[in-house]
């Protein structure tokens, strides 16, 4: 008999950025204290269906053959009863007969990136099943998915964030009208609004985008944006551009403290999806033939950068410790900033609540370092802590909400 708790890490999903999800899935799994937890692996495929089996812990079957890894479907029982363990159910064939089976486990890590994982529709599902969880609730999930939104909280406590322009997808048969955007940008942005950068408004970051010097390729971006969102942001671009991040978390204790600051280099004005991502830029899809200590943190960045001034750093750790409580998140939360090196000035740019790699690599640069092995074991905890404060009576009786006679 085995204490150990059994901790089910979901990753891929129908998400533009499944591909980077299945490297930040692994990692966590490979991260986990084997003594205390074991992993199991859940893939979501492109088409929404969920798998398990060993062969999804190997990097290199990926892109996965369902067939060939020997994979067995899934589904996540929603009517367990409240007493039982989580579980996933599977069909078991026999000479017979096909019979369901189940997979136990005790908290679920969602590790999807972007759409359908980041966004709070997974943790509402978990919510509504009773499973623990880690990470964000329902409520920082979304509230950080919507770019608009959470730079609107950002306003609210005071802190520094650029003006912007949301766009709405036209109504099919209907398009954009660049007089009439022209208008509402200059209205929004200033007179001389271009160059500027256009981003989907609920995507992961650096998702989708792209930087417009005037109103023809700005036009362009906000179409290519309407094939993954259905709406967009407009803001101006921010010249001599550099950008910082910073990682945040309630620690044990619970004080929020934040890790090393980070400032990712790239060779174009923009750190989009592919900088970001692939290695260098090139093609060929994100490095997962790396260790766990590699992928994402491998990308070419600075970590404590000596450029930046005691009061930059400062403003960005205050502004990420004020909006992990303004925005209510939880788990390893990612704060991404944009700075003009000439002028300074730092401006909120965007949260992610499932970072790549969940930003390990940040915190064991932090001022007090983090082992990856430490992170994942304080989300656990975390999570299970949060799932069982929301616990309560739901019964009628108890809400004296009761209409229908008891029999």
């Amino acid at each position: 008999m085995t204490d150990k708790k059994v901790i089910a890490v979901v990753f891929g999903g129908r998400s533009v950025e499944h591909d980077v999800s299945i490297l930040t899935g692994l990692q966590f799994i490979e991260a986990l204290d084997p003594t205390l937890y074991d992993g199991v692996p859940l893939y979501v495929d492109p088409l929404g269906q969920w798998w398990t089996g060993d062969a999804l812990k190997s990097r290199k079957n990926y892109p996965v053959s369902v067939q060939d890894a020997g994979l067995v479907q899934v589904t996540l029982d929603l009517a367990a009863p409240a007493a039982a363990r989580p579980r996933l159910g599977f069909q078991k064939k026999s000479l017979l007969a096909e019979k369901t089976q189940f997979i136990e486990f005790d908290l679920m890590v969602p590790a999807i990136h972007g759409s359908n994982g980041e966004d709070g529709t997974l943790q509402g599902l978990l919510e509504f099943a009773g499973i623990p969880y880690a990470g964000c609730r329902t409520l920082g999930a979304a509230a950080t998915m919507n770019k608009q939104f959470a730079k609107a909280v950002a306003r609210r406590e005071g802190l520094n964030v650029l003006p912007e322009l949301t766009v709405t997808k036209p109504k099919k048969g209907q398009f954009i009208d660049p007089g009439e955007l022209s208008k509402e940008l200059q209205a929004a942005l200033g007179d001389a609004p271009f160059p500027v950068i256009a981003k989907p408004s609920n995507l992961g970051s650096s998702v989708g985008v792209s930087k417009a010097d005037d109103m023809d390729s700005l036009v362009a971006s906000l179409m290519a944006i309407f094939r993954l969102d259905g709406s967009a942001i407009v803001e101006p671009f921010v010249q001599n551009l550099v950008e910082y991040n910073v990682a945040v978390r309630r620690n044990p204790a619970q004080q929020i403290e934040t890790s090393a600051i980070e400032r990712p280099l790239s060779k174009t004005d923009v750190l989009d999806f592919k900088n970001k991502y692939l290695a260098g830029g090139a093609p060929g899809g994100p490095k997962l033939d790396t260790g766990p200590s590699e992928g994402m943190a491998s990308l070419n960045r600075v970590l404590n950068p000596e450029d930046l001034t005691p009061e930059q750093e400062a403003q960005m750790r205050d502004t990420s410790t004020r909006l992990f409580d303004a925005l209510s998140l939880a788990g390893s939360v990612r704060i991404d900033f944009l700075c003009n090196s000439e002028t300074g000035e730092i401006w909120f740019n965007e949260a992610n609540t499932i970072p790549g790699s969940f930003a390990y690599f940040l915190w064991e640069a932090a001022p007090t370092p983090l082992s990856f092995l430490s992170l994942t074991s304080d989300m656990i905890a975390e999570g299970f802590r949060l799932s069982s404060d929301r616990l309560g009576a739901t019964d009628a009786a108890s809400g004296g909400a009761t209409i229908f006679s008891q029999r």
